[in-house]
């Protein structure tokens, strides 16, 4: 046996890994709201593992220092053809059950059901949002709520007010928090976070119910004015202690909005950057949807979000994963020799990439396209450097008989008769 690395297949497999990341970015922007996410990240892995597969394939055909010249002249058709049932087909449903595991719920159902929305109404919302499309898109997301969930809304600046103290959404309700909104549509002051913030958790505690769980939607286009960054800490630790995520939304293109990336960092939440109002529907949409979300590539929300079962089973999947990918390029050249250094170098790269997911997005969330390309590239890198093969040297096995002849490669291949020598899976 001998370790046999073909440079090209190395940098052709990042290759396809990256497109494969490139393909899964425009379905995961596509289809997350939309796809269950079973089926989506089927697709998302079946594809990455199509793209690695097709340019490690198109690389030993350029240079085929693996497999031999022997398998280039009369294998090579054989391998396309596995192609498809070998990389998208098993990865989609091997991935396809692993996100459907990841998102059981081991302990039991557990929701967050109730929104206190806080929004910034300081003077300088009149250039940010001189239309009040905020206020719209909080009327929009009080829309798509359903009967059990509660909500209860503030509006601050130099202090906070309440609009709505928490109750569950009717048609009533829906009216008056438009009747009420109005008052504010005319903005003033500077930005008092720390107060809005303080209010929320102090109306979240008193009108805690056994079985609810709260969540907390902040919206401002900059800092805060008055002592939230002195008394950072303080305001933050009750909201950390208690498991109530708060997901900011920053509203303005050249702002600096650390605040509420910090924030959303402290609490577990997640930070949105909105630089067109126009897109502020989306984004509340996109909140209310993720706050109970498990995906496998992406953060993990909700109650869950700092569970290390589920951090352990993303790993676990992920290195499941990248040794699937591996084990389904070996699987194309129909070489078990090469399918044992794979297996290593698949198991190696997708604990590598489910760290660097599970890390990543429990340090610094909104990077989310970054980990998933570093994961990728990672998946499709380390196992080509794993190729250990049987060392056959081609010019002493190129005698070929009419009838039963031995075809030989780099790897010890098939006999033309049918039958297999001891390289082939068959």
């Amino acid at each position: 046996m001998k370790t046999k690395i073909n440079g090209i297949m190395v940098l052709f497999s990042v290759i396809g890994g990256l497109i494969g990341f490139v393909m899964g970015e425009v379905l995961l922007g596509s289809f997350q709201y939309s796809m269950p996410h079973s089926l989506l990240m089927g697709i998302y892995f079946g594809q990455l593992a199509f793209f690695i597969g097709v340019m490690c394939l198109i690389a030993e055909m350029i240079s085929p220092r693996i497999n031999g010249h022997a398998w280039k002249n009369n294998y090579a058709r054989t391998s396309w053809k596995f192609l498809i049932p070998c990389t998208l087909v098993a990865l989609f449903i091997a991935a396809t059950i692993l996100q459907f595991l990841y998102e059981i719920n081991f302990k039991g159902q557990k929701v967050i059901n109730d929104v206190a929305i806080a929004v910034d109404t300081s003077g300088s919302m009149s250039n940010t949002d001189p239309k009040n499309e905020r206020f719209e898109a909080v009327k929009n997301l009080l829309n798509n709520m359903n009967s059990d969930n509660r909500a209860a809304i503030y509006v601050f600046n130099d202090k906070a007010e309440q609009v709505l103290a928490m109750t569950q959404i009717t048609a009533e309700v829906r009216a008056e928090v438009d009747e009420k909104l109005k008052q504010y549509e005319t903005p003033a002051g500077h930005t008092n976070m720390k107060d809005a913030l303080d209010k929320a958790l102090l109306h979240i505690n008193e009108t805690a119910e056994s079985g609810r769980n709260a969540m907390v939607i902040l919206l401002s286009d900059g800092g805060d004015n008055y002592d939230l960054g002195a008394k950072f800490n303080e305001t933050m630790k009750p909201y950390e202690d208690k498991g109530i995520p708060v997901y900011t939304i920053g509203m303005a293109k050249e702002n600096n909005f650390d605040t509420l990336k910090s924030i959303a960092r402290a609490t577990g939440g997640n930070y949105y950057s909105v630089s067109d109002v126009k897109d502020l529907k989306d984004v509340f949409k996109k909140i209310y949807l993720d706050r109970q979300q498990r995906l496998l590539v992406d953060k993990r929300n909700g109650l869950d979000q700092n569970s290390g079962v589920y951090a352990f089973l993303r790993v676990l999947f992920i290195a499941l994963i990248g040794t699937a990918i591996a084990v389904s390029v070996s699987f194309i050249f129909d070489n078990k020799f090469l399918l044992k250094g794979f297996i290593i170098g698949g198991a190696i790269s997708g604990v590598i990439a489910g760290f660097i997911l599970e890390i990543g997005f429990n340090s610094v969330p909104w990077f989310g396209s970054l980990y998933r390309g570093l994961a990728a590239a990672i998946i499709a890198f380390v196992f080509t450097l794993f190729s250990r093969v049987q060392d056959i040297d081609e010019g002493s096995k190129k005698s070929f008989r009419k009838n039963s002849s031995l075809v030989s490669n780099s790897s010890g291949y098939r006999r033309n008769s049918g039958s297999s020598n001891n390289n082939s899976f068959k």
